[in-house]
């Protein structure tokens, strides 16, 4: 992984954010599914290279997404006039043998409010541009690829640069400011987020929510998850109020999750995350823009567009609550690994499986996609945090004993668990 020094980074993306390749777009003040589409080849071309947090590829999205931010008219708020927000973090959480740092930047662009009392106040629209570069670690496949990360998550991205080009051309309408920060780091443990809520640019006590898009753009059977309900009895009464008929809605407590609202959440910032899903391409080079429902991110971005002007021009503060603790902190008390992905669309009782990581324990017993696991050993399994607890109650090496639903059938597979890494 390259690594540049924070002066040499920043002198990269000024020269070079000035070439051709940070082209002017064609998009309009619309969000429309041609737009998405149109953005979508730039941030999962190859000329990208899996945007690997640290590496040119993820340099040149960066550089994109601040010229575009510059072309539609956000303010910068870096005291040097600058859309980057740089950090480092360190290699050796995942590898002790490395000692090297990783640089990156956060993209930053912000759109001031026209209400005197509300406009120091400020909802955070937020999405990670990074991926996984050429698989590597991260990875549930094992080719040496372009992962290109086209919904995870060059289409919440996408989807963010959508509403900053919308909101940019109607401020007008604005009470509270916005800010669109365009994570990096995410891939690698949340790093880009978890840097501005220690290094804010505005305050966190004025920060009105947290709005998250990772992985939306693949809407299917009209399922649209959407986590962080429990961050505010709000949520609740705003999604009534939303026209959402067109859509399957699976509402989740959870404010701690794997993505970058989890690092407001902690500190105390209601949070809603928009997620249309897994699918059997997710960390793989398979996840290709060709595979994008661009009419379905659209119908996504509508509704959380509304929910946006919603939040910012409600006339009092949205209250925050802390989400019971077994709804979000089960779910990383384990040290064994399986290898079946969730469908977290699923909202039936059981844990059901999307997908099975080639090779791995689950893989070598003979689990399947689609099956539904209903009790881990002896313990019943009603839903994915009893999964999860239950997984806290082994070690590796243990053989156990799943109890499946496959089809119409009721089978029992024993299980030998693997060990869980940063990999799993």
């Amino acid at each position: 992984m390259q690594t540049l020094k924070p002066l040499i980074f920043l002198a990269i993306i000024s020269v070079l954010c000035s070439s051709s390749y940070c082209q002017r777009s064609k998009t309009s003040t619309q969000i429309t599914a041609q737009d998405l589409k149109e953005r979508m080849n730039i941030l999962a071309s190859d000329s990208l290279a899996g945007r690997l947090t640290g590496a040119p590829g993820c340099e040149k999205a960066a550089r994109y997404i601040a010229s575009e931010f510059k072309r539609i008219g956000l303010t910068p708020l870096d005291q040097e006039k600058s859309y980057y927000q740089n950090y480092e973090f360190s290699e050796k959480t995942f590898d002790s043998t490395k000692m090297e740092k990783t640089h990156a930047a956060n993209v930053i662009g912000f759109l001031q409010g026209n209400d005197k009392k509300l406009r120091d106040e400020v909802v955070i629209i937020g999405a990670h541009y990074d991926h996984l570069g050429m698989g590597g670690r991260n990875a549930l496949d094992t080719v040496k690829a372009i992962h290109y990360g086209a919904d995870d998550n060059a289409s919440g991205t996408v989807g963010l640069l959508e509403l900053a080009e919308y909101y940019s051309k109607n401020k007008k309408n604005l009470r509270r400011s916005l800010l669109f920060i365009s994570f990096s780091g995410e891939e690698e443990g949340l790093f880009g987020s978890i840097n501005y809520a220690k290094n804010p640019l505005l305050p966190l006590e004025k920060t009105q929510a947290m709005i998250n898009m990772d992985m939306i753009g693949r809407l299917k059977d009209s399922i649209l998850i959407i986590e962080g309900m429990g961050s505010s009895p709000y949520w609740k009464q705003l999604m009534d109020s939303l026209k959402h008929d067109n859509f399957v809605m699976r509402y989740k407590p959870d404010g701690v999750g794997p993505s970058d609202h989890s690092s407001f959440y902690r500190k105390n910032i209601p949070v809603i995350f928009y997620f249309t899903g897994l699918h059997k391409d997710y960390h793989k080079a398979t996840d290709t823009k060709d595979k994008v429902n661009y009419e379905g991110e659209a119908a996504v971005l509508d509704l959380v567009k509304r929910s946006i002007d919603a939040i910012q021009s409600k006339p009092d503060r949205i209250p925050f609550t802390l989400v019971p603790e077994d709804t979000t902190k089960k779910s990383t008390n384990f040290k064994v690994y399986v290898g079946g992905v969730p469908d977290y669309g699923y909202d039936g009782e059981g844990l059901k499986i999307s997908d099975i990581t080639p090779g791995s324990p689950a893989a070598k017993a003979g689990l399947k996609a689609e099956d539904i696991v209903i009790k881990f050993a002896d313990i019943e399994i009603k839903n994915i945090y009893d999964y999860t607890a239950a997984l806290g109650k082994f070690k590796p090496d243990d053989i156990v004993d799943f109890k499946v639903k496959r089809g119409k059938e009721i089978l029992v597979i024993a299980v030998k668990l693997g060990t869980r890494s940063s990999a799993h």
